[in-house]
């Protein structure tokens, strides 16, 4: 029987392609610091998921997505093949949160979703042709590289939601209005001037509404306030500066909009409980433990 720790696998994008063996297989998934989420697609055969005590059996073909607050196991029989694809929530997060679809495709990798039979009829083939791209492109890297791996994981996210939706026999999404399109559009918005400072007020300016809707909106989408995501999204970017980058403190706080380095070293010790200066120092150390993003990428 082959048993893989999952955990070994530091890469921000792990995929591979298994092909029918004389043994069963196990994958060991533990979540440290290094957050991911992992998709088996199943092509033959059946198996089982085992997360938190809970045994979860499939029969191809199946697609099995992990979010990545998941601990457990995945084992298939011996015959079986597929793709199995462990990407971290930062990358996960980078992706997907410039589309369009950002709001549904959060909710779809932050939940458990199995797919098995003819649920998987229409974006199994899709999702499998996906995965089969990144293997060859991580195998292979070339120009482009980095947004070739980016569009696939995108698509993979994408049909995975649609995929999940067609099965729902009421789109819960319908029934809350223009709640999820606005955070959306939210959302979409932050990514593209989270570094300009803007307060929320002009957010809903330009999103052509009142503070008090984008705030309700976004609490009861998210379960955070506008304010908390914009804040995320710094923190995020910060900590992906200070893991990559080998610029001052000082010049990384200028670079996402802080005009004062003593506030952003406050704000980002509010956030994360420690300093810039300590956490580039922690990550240096234990670069894959902190959670790599593009630059673990070939």
């Amino acid at each position: 029987m082959d048993v893989i720790n999952l955990v070994e696998k530091s890469a921000a994008l792990h995929v591979e392609r298994f092909t029918p063996g004389l043994s069963p297989r196990i994958w060991s998934i533990r979540q440290p610091r290094l957050r991911r989420s992992h998709l088996l697609a199943l092509e033959s055969r059946s198996g089982t998921a085992t997360m938190q005590g809970t045994v979860i059996a499939f029969q191809s073909p199946t697609l099995l997505w992990l979010p990545c607050d998941y601990d457990g196991s995945v084992q298939i029989e011996a015959g079986a093949q597929g793709h199995l694809v462990a990407v971290t929530d930062d990358l996960l997060t980078q992706t997907i949160a410039g589309s369009a679809e950002a709001l549904h495709l959060r909710r779809t990798v932050d939940r458990l979703v199995l797919l098995e039979g003819a649920k998987t009829s229409k974006g199994f083939a899709a999702i499998t042709a996906s995965c089969s791209m990144l293997a060859s492109e991580l195998a292979m890297p070339g120009r482009g590289s980095a947004t070739m791996l980016s569009a696939h994981v995108l698509l993979m996210c994408l049909h995975l939601w649609r995929s999940l939706i067609a099965e729902e026999p009421v789109d819960d999404i319908a029934l809350r209005g223009d709640g999820p399109r606005l955070v959306g559009n939210f959302l979409q918005m932050v990514e593209l001037h989270y570094r300009d400072g803007w307060p929320i007020a002009r957010y809903a300016t330009a999103l052509g509404v009142t503070d008090d809707k984008l705030h309700a909106h976004c609490k009861r989408e998210t379960g955070v306030s506008p304010r908390a995501v914009v804040h995320q999204r710094l923190i995020r970017e910060a900590c992906t500066r200070l893991r990559q980058l080998d610029l001052p403190v000082e010049q990384i706080a200028y670079g996402l909009g802080f005009h004062d380095p003593g506030y952003f070293n406050r704000f980002f010790r509010k956030h994360q409980n420690e300093s810039p200066g300590t956490y580039r120092r922690r990550a240096r150390l234990s670069p894959g433990r902190l959670g790599p993003s593009y630059a673990a990428w070939p």
